[in-house]
């Protein structure tokens, strides 16, 4: 369920190194100009960006955001394609009914895409994000999304 505006503002809002505002600020900076604010929630022991969903099999642009957010670069294991050169793929396939959900997409390089889905990799992924690949061998790989408290610190 995604919240409203007004539940939004409600809330408050933190910018990063200033603080929270509270949500009668938020209100006023809505109503005054054309401002778009991105909704991101950070576990707060890990730091990982945690929770949306589509019937599209394309994600929305606040799921790309998301996802880039998330995962900072191509999450195959070893590749360091950052998340903007990257597309988003879905981890249980859309032709089989994996939903369009962040739960669901994983920012991969054209190149490990392709891999993924002609090279008998296979993927799976926690709610949270910490991604487990077996290759063709059976040989498992971890990979994890961005702590954006170490990056903060």
């Amino acid at each position: 369920i995604e919240p409203t505006w007004a539940q939004i503002c409600a809330m408050g809002y933190e910018i990063p190194g200033m603080g929270v505002i509270g949500g009668d600020i938020v209100a006023g900076i809505l109503d005054r100009f054309d401002t778009r604010i991105a909704r991101v929630l950070l576990d707060e022991h890990t730091g990982v960006v945690v929770e949306t969903a589509t019937t599209a099999y394309l994600p929305n642009k606040a799921m790309r955001r998301f996802i880039r957010q998330r995962d900072g670069h191509c999450r195959f294991p070893g590749c360091a394609r950052g998340a903007k050169r990257c597309e988003p793929d879905h981890v249980i396939p859309f032709s089989r009914g994996g939903p369009t959900a962040i739960w669901n997409l994983v920012a991969l390089c054209k190149h490990h895409h392709r891999v993924k889905h002609d090279a008998g990799w296979t993927l799976t992924m926690t709610p949270d994000g910490h991604c487990t690949w077996t290759d063709p061998h059976h040989r498992h790989y971890a990979t994890h999304p961005i702590n954006h408290h170490e990056l903060a610190a």
